[in-house]
């Protein structure tokens, strides 16, 4: 949750985040950047919505889109926002030949992260220099629009909500959660007007059904230093 600060992976609000041809929540997402630029940010008209409070804890589905390479990746997310770590777990949706699965396991309390394959269980061991930033809506973020996903017989109604200031005529970071339960749907990093990344969020099921998930495996003990590439090079 790569484009945010830290799951917004991510600019940040931990937002799931791919950097260098891996999921990295958005490492610098789901982060970096949206962190940055919304500390900056200024409070919205006093009468205007407020920021909901997201979920810590929970467990989902979710599709990042990446203009660099023009692909979707798709991706089971465990997020636990109280202990500051997330599991993503790589989904195959098609026999891609030359392509690896990985599984990665982002612990930001010890600062590191472990990316696993998920055939041989070969294990990388990459330090996390992003802090963590929640896969939320800053407060200081700028109230869009709200409005209704679907049609009259089933509908969601949402809102949006970005890191534009009036001093700036576009916005580099949008988020949409939805209105009764602040579940996130979507957030988007742009830069000159193009979207970086899209991630979008479903089948969310509150809480952590395994905790066990954010354990590397065994073969985590003798690590390699150097991440895996997705492809069949070594």
């Amino acid at each position: 949750m790569p484009g945010r600060a830290p799951l917004r992976g991510a600019l940040g609000a931990l937002r799931a985040w791919l950097l260098g041809g891996f999921w990295v929540w958005a490492l610098g997402g789901i982060y970096g950047p949206r962190a940055a630029a919304l500390r900056a940010g200024t409070w919205g008209n006093p009468g205007a919505p407020r920021p909901c409070q997201a979920p810590q804890q929970w467990e989902g589905r979710q599709v990042l889109y990446r203009q660099s390479s023009g692909r979707n990746s798709r991706a089971l997310l465990s997020y636990d926002g109280l202990n500051q770590r997330v599991r993503v777990l790589d989904e195959r949706k098609a026999l891609i030949p030359c392509k690896r699965l990985f599984e990665y396991i982002l612990l930001y309390k010890d600062g590191v992260m472990f990316q696993i394959e998920q055939a041989s269980k070969r294990c990388s061991k990459i330090i996390l220099t992003d802090p963590w930033d929640p896969l939320d809506i800053p407060q200081n973020s700028t109230f869009e629009d709200q409005y209704s996903i679907g049609g009259l017989q089933e509908q969601i109604t949402v809102q949006e909500w970005s890191d534009r200031k009036s001093a700036r005529s576009y916005e580099t970071w949008i988020g949409i959660y939805t209105v009764k339960d602040c579940y996130p749907v979507q957030e988007i990093f742009t830069k000159n007007y193009s979207v970086l990344l899209s991630t979008r969020f479903f089948d969310i099921q509150l809480g952590i059904k395994d905790p066990s998930v954010f354990i590397p495996p065994s073969t985590c003990q003798t690590a390699q230093l150097e991440r895996m590439s997705k492809d069949c090079s070594w």
